[in-house]
């Protein structure tokens, strides 16, 4: 069967094809088209086939029978070095995928069938360049549940019996929030005559209220002066890409500042694993030196609630909070989502008008 697979993408490939493809998915900045002689495909079988998910919302123990690793061979016309790109740049090896996934209906499979795939480029002297441009297990990208309803693969859950548990028992539930008394707050800083404060509250959701008063709950002149400015565009949460939020300062020290097993399974889920590739753990920083912790340790006084947090449902997450493009509340939640794998993090998007004069009474 895999000579069929093989020879059958041999007929199928068509240079012009693929070039509109590549034209259509980047936005007519440049690709490799020009650069490529044929693109072909092999599979690669793999010794273990038994592992298990870590994805921490669906541990499972599988079992791969498939074909194996498909390998996309991206034979070029000189040498890898003529590129326009690094080969590992990520869009490029989009368009790849895609254009392979198109094709394997057409022969009963899917991408999910195999353990893996990755790009590999072949230069005009016939050595294969040893730059896996991009590598993902299967069960990373497709959840446990959709792959036990395929004959590739055997899942066995360990942890489902305990989810659904935490589930009717209602602990599944990030929310908090909105238990807090809103309007008995209000009304104890009315007494104390703090009317500034109150009013700065009142220009936004009452969502987006409770969160403020959770980070800054003193209302205090500096933390009046740290909103006061603030306006939200636009006035309800918004989905932003992880993947724009990851190129972000704020996003990479907040996964360095992780337990050292949660940075690298969030550094090595192949959804990010290119954004993040220069992240530090913080006790390998010089800021960690300078406060003397040791290999591993982190600043963070409840280290084990992220991947409490992952076990949430992210619908009942509440949005986290960026202010000109930096993400400043809700780091767990963000991790969390890294965790689960998500692509996308609900936030509260604020500018701050820092030095404009804005009439907020209306």
């Amino acid at each position: 069967m895999n000579d069929v697979i093989i020879s059958s993408f041999k007929s199928y490939y068509n240079h012009k094809q693929y070039c509109n493809l590549e034209k259509k998915m980047l936005q007519n900045q440049e690709g490799f088209c020009d650069y490529i002689e044929n693109i072909g495909i092999d599979l690669t079988q793999m010794h273990t086939n038994t592992f298990k998910v870590n994805n921490v919302s669906n541990r499972a123990n599988v079992t791969y029978n498939g074909p194996g690793v498909l390998d996309i061979i991206v034979e070029l016309k000189g040498s890898v070095n003529d590129l326009p790109y690094n080969p590992e740049w990520k869009r490029i090896t989009d368009v790849f995928l895609r254009y392979v996934e198109e094709f394997l209906p057409l022969i009963g499979y899917r991408l999910m069938d195999f353990l893996g795939a990755r790009v590999l480029y072949l230069d005009g002297e016939t050595l294969l360049i040893e730059k896996t441009a991009y590598l993902f297990m299967t069960t990373e990208i497709y959840s446990a549940r959709e792959l036990s309803d395929n004959d590739n693969w055997e899942v066995d859950y360990i942890f489902e019996e305990i989810n659904r548990i935490k589930k009717v028992m209602g602990l599944l539930n990030e929310s908090k929030m909105s238990e807090f008394d809103l309007e008995s707050y209000k009304s104890i800083h009315k007494e104390m005559g703090n009317d500034e404060w109150l009013d700065i509250l009142d220009r936004f959701p009452e969502e987006f209220q409770r969160e403020i008063v959770d980070e800054l709950p003193d209302g205090s002149k500096n933390e009046i002066n740290t909103i006061k400015n603030w306006e939200l565009n636009p006035s309800h949460p918004i989905e932003m890409s992880l993947l724009n939020l990851l190129q972000t300062d704020s996003v990479k020290e907040a996964i360095g500042r992780t337990p050292r097993h949660v940075m690298e399974m969030i550094k090595t889920n192949p959804k990010y694993r290119l954004e993040l590739k220069d992240v530090e753990h913080v006790s390998d920083t010089e800021v960690g030196r300078k406060y003397g912790l040791k290999s591993g340790e982190i600043f963070d006084q409840n280290p084990k609630r992220y991947e409490e947090y992952a076990n949430y449902d992210p619908k009942t997450a509440e949005p986290s909070t960026m202010v000109d493009g930096e993400l400043w509340w809700g780091m767990g939640r963000l991790i969390a989502a890294l965790l689960r794998g998500d692509m996308t993090l609900k936030v509260w998007s604020v500018m701050d008008n820092k030095g404009v004069k804005t009439n907020f009474t209306g």
